[in-house]
């Protein structure tokens, strides 16, 4: 009798074990849409919300589309001892698409707070380029304009600078795209590192974040304080002083806490659309181009109090920005 209770109490422990892992994650997928399904239907399947679907996939509508491939996040309950690079790693995925996808300005979560886990993509994941077309990217994959339309659900022919689209079935490598002029050739950026005539590495995902930036610092200026916006992120990612990669430069905290650029502590850069100037002005910073003459710093003279900025001479001078070393 007493082992039958040992044996009943070890069970129950493993149950309650189980359970509790349940409680903490709840398990991504990559989902197939199939006739009749909606985004509410799915989240009211997967429990994970609307928006962060919608997000996680870069859809601009709550429309689906038969056979079209979405990566639903995984629902994850903060516990002691997590923190977002912590979790970044153990999942494998980017910090920022982490941060990104929960609305996250910070690095600060607490116990039980509840995240999503951005879904790793089975598929090669590709960011649209200026002067891409879907026939452009068909052909460098090898595979046909109609079946990248299905796995993304898309109905007509266009795409944007910025849009991330799967590809389906068995890829060739893309060409690397070149940056030496300031004119788009169109060809997508690969996620993996390449060298621009700047002097630094990038990926694809860099290159719309600093889009994210200039457009969110520069939207009203004149297309050269744009430009200087991005050649300062080039010319510290090049300096011994600051983080050595775009992202890294552009999301630093300072030793005393601090965020470098204000749309990042604001938030603004996680909701920036950047237009056609603004992906101009990142693609001609990072082929080298810098009207400041090396600038590491900017501001606007009328909204900062900083007399460490103020007092540093000005190397330039473009709409309400200064440009300094």
């Amino acid at each position: 009798m007493m082992h039958f209770i040992r044996k009943l109490n070890i069970i129950f422990t493993l149950a309650l074990i189980f359970l509790l892992i349940l409680s903490t994650v709840a398990m991504a997928e990559v989902y197939t849409v199939q006739h009749g399904d909606t985004l509410f239907s799915l989240s009211k399947k997967t429990g994970v919300p609307i928006e962060k679907i919608r997000a996680a996939n870069d859809l601009q509508s709550n429309s689906l589309v038969a056979k079209q491939v979405l990566l639903v996040p995984q629902k994850y309950i903060a516990k002691s001892g997590d923190t977002l690079y912590l979790i970044s790693k153990r999942f494998e995925i980017d910090l920022w698409e982490l941060k990104s996808l929960n609305g996250l300005y910070s690095n600060n979560i607490f116990v039980g707070q509840t995240l999503y886990v951005p879904q790793k993509s089975p598929y090669k994941r590709i960011t649209v380029c200026k002067g891409d077309t879907l026939f452009l990217i068909s052909r460098n994959y090898g595979v046909s304009v109609e079946s990248i339309k299905q796995l993304n659900g898309l109905i007509g022919n266009s795409i944007y600078p910025g849009m991330r689209l799967l590809i389906p079935g068995k890829q060739v490598q893309a060409p690397k795209r070149e940056t030496q002029t300031t004119t788009s050739r169109g060809g997508y950026i690969d996620r993996d590192s390449i060298r621009a005539d700047s002097g630094i590495s990038y990926t694809s995902q860099d290159r719309v974040i600093l889009a994210k930036l200039i457009h969110a610092e520069a939207e009203g200026e004149p297309y050269l304080g744009k430009l200087g916006v991005g050649a300062v992120v080039v010319n510290r990612v090049k300096s011994s002083i600051f983080p050595n990669s775009i992202r890294g430069v552009i999301y630093q905290i300072d030793n005393l806490g601090l965020y470098q650029f204000s749309p990042v502590l604001d938030g603004r850069i996680d909701i920036a659309i950047p237009n056609t100037e603004s992906y101009k002005a990142c693609d001609e910073a990072l082929a080298g181009k810098d009207p400041t003459g090396g600038a590491l710093y900017f501001f606007n003279p009328s909204k900062t109090a900083n007399s460490w900025l103020m007092s540093k001479p000005v190397i330039y001078k473009v709409g309400e920005h200064v440009f300094t070393k």
